[in-house]
């Protein structure tokens, strides 16, 4: 088995760089004792520093060390391995790059043990706070991202314990606009374009938030059982618990009609294609009904949950039609959706909200105000709204599109 020898250029472990006869590019070698002989796989590169820098790296990222101790452990190493085989994978990924690089520029070569004395911990986040010039909030995520990679390398076998990491407090940010009145949205619906309508009532109906409401595709709806998949397939759960809940009754008739219109497979579409952001068209409307500016799409959430606590729905099924619950559910949970009871009384509530809207613009239920929406697009010939002719109306097209 090869030994730390002087003849070798460079050695890191049982690792150095040889090159081969005529060839001027620097292997990364080892001695596989199994096979008893010398293995060579190429590093790409004839540079002799940009050579260490490349062996130095796979070894950093592969030769995972175990039970160490937090004064021999470096951040440097184990961050790049977090980063390598669990970071980058994250939808994340630019911002826990980003937070573990604040941590490195601070500590540098620095071992766990030396990085997490109070001292250095207090150090540290007044670089961030006041040298750096960031929030509290953002100090806390990086703090957050710096203890869940030091967790993962213990949890993994990597280090023998994980000393204590302190995060900042920060205060509880208000609410993403304000609840709102009945008369509001139906003054909202009321004026609104009409894919924008459809935010609203599919907001409303799902409990939902923004980005969920604009990715769902209606492969996501199971019109058999009445409900809507809110997170889509091959989506990996987060934190913002995508859930299951129930078709309400009112917006099954419209939701068929959709299907029927669909031109991508997304219920909200404008000029024949998905829509990305509702922004520049709900501020336009807002503005057009003289509404304040707390009242935000995100409200309309918020909206649905004081409802569901008005109409004495128990705080469990809150709780489970707003996604307020640990993506980690059981095999038994999976099927909950089937039980005929599942969300039975928030969906109940749900529904006598929409309709309470619907009577307010003097319709039965929401479902036959959109569907009135709908005849009355077709009936001025602008089909081309739900996925029929785009070349009809071509020039209002792109530039419609960018504006919403």
């Amino acid at each position: 088995m090869p030994r730390y020898n002087s003849d070798k250029p460079f050695q890191i472990g049982e690792f150095w760089l040889s090159k081969r006869p005529k060839s001027e590019a620097w292997y990364r070698t080892w001695f596989d004792s199994e096979a008893r002989q010398t293995r060579r796989i190429s590093l790409g590169t004839s540079d002799f520093d940009e050579a260490k820098q490349a062996l130095t790296d796979w070894f950093v990222l592969f030769h995972t060390k175990t039970e160490e101790q937090p004064e021999d452990a470096t951040l440097a190493e184990l961050f790049a391995r977090y980063y390598e085989q669990y970071g980058s994978k994250l939808r994340s990924h630019d911002n826990v790059q980003r937070y573990l690089r604040y941590w490195l520029d601070f500590h540098k070569t620095a071992t766990v043990k030396e990085a997490c004395v109070p001292a250095r911990q207090h150090g540290f986040r007044t670089y961030l706070e006041q040298e750096l010039g960031l929030s509290k909030n953002s100090v806390r995520q990086i703090l957050t991202i710096g203890k869940a990679a030091l967790n993962w390398a213990w949890k993994r076998g990597e280090i023998t314990s994980v000393p204590y990491i302190e995060l900042v407090k920060v205060p509880t940010p208000p609410p993403k606009g304000r609840p709102m009145e009945v008369e509001e949205v139906a003054t909202l619906i009321d004026n609104a374009e009409y894919h924008l309508k459809a935010f609203i009532v599919l907001m409303l109906s799902a409990t939902a938030r923004n980005r969920a409401i604009l990715d769902l595709k209606f492969s996501q709806i199971d019109f058999r059982n009445e409900l809507i998949d809110l997170n889509p397939k091959g989506r990996e759960q987060t934190l913002k618990f995508r859930p299951q809940v129930k078709i309400p009754q009112t917006l099954k008739p419209w939701l068929l009609k959709q299907q029927e219109l669909s031109r991508t497979g997304h219920v909200i579409e404008f000029k024949g294609g998905p829509v990305k952001s509702i922004r520049t068209a709900w501020r336009t409307l807002r503005k057009a009904t003289d509404l304040d500016d707390a009242v935000q799409p995100y409200g309309l959430r918020h909206t649905m949950a004081r409802w569901l606590r008005k109409s004495s729905v128990p705080a469990w099924e809150v709780a489970a039609q707003l996604g307020h619950k640990s993506p980690d559910v059981s095999t038994t949970e999976i099927y909950a959706p089937f039980d005929p009871s599942y969300l039975f009384k928030s969906t109940a509530a749900i529904d006598a909200f929409l309709t309470e809207v619907a009577l307010q613009l003097r319709y039965s239920s929401i479902s036959e105000l959109m569907l009135a929406e709908v005849k009355n697009i077709e009936n001025q010939g602008d089909k081309w709204w739900f996925g029929g002719d785009l070349n009809s109306r071509p020039h209002d097209y792109e530039s419609c599109a960018l504006t919403s």
